[in-house]
């Protein structure tokens, strides 16, 4: 794996469990998306940013970090491009991120595949 992309996927996934928006926002895409696949929903950057500075705020921010049975890394032709599965020990849901390199990696998507 990409070692600037493992980095960063480790730095932006810090920042979602500490409530850090301002560095969550750094390294989504501004097209960023959380699409729950389950619930037919789709959560954009600007809903996901007021609701965890809220519930920072308020301190319940408390998001709970799953156990990964494995991930599953597959780059593009040119490598600009990665999409990570991820599947969680337990209960077997299954999480998918897709990066995109430009002058960073950013995330672009993330999404709660149904089971």
């Amino acid at each position: 794996m990409d070692s600037q992309l493992e980095e960063i996927r480790e730095i932006w996934a810090n920042a979602f469990y500490r409530g850090d928006y301002d560095v969550l926002r750094h390294y989504e895409h501004e097209d960023f998306k959380v699409v729950f696949e389950q619930e037919g929903r789709v959560e954009s950057s600007y809903l996901r940013y007021d609701r965890i500075a809220h519930a920072v705020e308020n301190g319940v921010w408390k998001p709970h970090k799953p156990e990964v049975e494995y991930e599953e890394f597959e780059y593009n032709e040119d490598q600009t491009e990665c999409r990570i599965l991820i599947e969680i020990e337990g209960n077997k849901q299954r999480i998918q991120e897709i990066w995109r390199l430009g002058d960073e990696w950013k995330i672009v998507e993330l999404r709660f595949l149904k089971s």
